[in-house]
């Protein structure tokens, strides 16, 4: 059984794996190669949640792991596109206080996972596609914007859960 427990983290750690590969393909422009290769990282970001939950190995460490790897990945990426005149610094800050957000509250409560935190992962991963697909301003403008309002509205989701009294 011990092993089953590893097998989740194994495929989490094949997204921090692929960061370097992503970050050559971008460089050598091609674009094609880094969607196959984001669409491989989020295919194993859903696989390690279901396999971990089918196999009944799922953990609180599984969870903060499993939030790790999205983070060094979308923060690599992210930093991938800051370095090229994409995107601020403030960006990757706000990133950053996304994945802080996540750890300090999730300590205080009993639900690791909050479905507005769910769609802000997800929202980074469309903001990585619309990147690739539309190297524009206005593209940029868009997934800089948008993921504030889900940063926003996630914050004001875990502050709620955290201060709701339950009976």
């Amino acid at each position: 059984m011990k092993k089953l427990i590893a097998v989740p983290a194994l495929i989490s750690s094949l997204r921090v794996a692929a960061l370097p590969l992503f970050i050559y393909l971008f460089n050598q422009d091609n674009i094609v190669g880094c969607l196959v290769l984001l669409v491989f990282c989020a295919a194993m970001d859903y696989l390690d949640g279901s396999l971990a939950r089918k196999l009944k190995v799922s953990s609180r460490f599984g969870a903060y792991y499993d939030a790790l790897t999205d983070f060094v990945l979308m923060m690599g990426i992210f930093t991938g596109f800051y370095w090229v005149g994409f995107y601020p610094v403030w960006f990757l800050l706000l990133i950053a206080a996304s994945f802080i957000q996540f750890v300090a509250t999730s300590r205080y409560t009993k639900k690791l996972y909050d479905p507005v935190g769910r769609y802000l992962g997800s929202s980074l991963y469309i903001g990585v596609v619309l990147t690739l697909i539309f190297p524009v301003q206005a593209s940029f403008s868009f997934v800089q914007y948008a993921y504030v309002g889900f940063f926003l509205v996630s914050l004001a989701s875990r502050i709620f859960s955290l201060t709701r009294k339950y009976p």
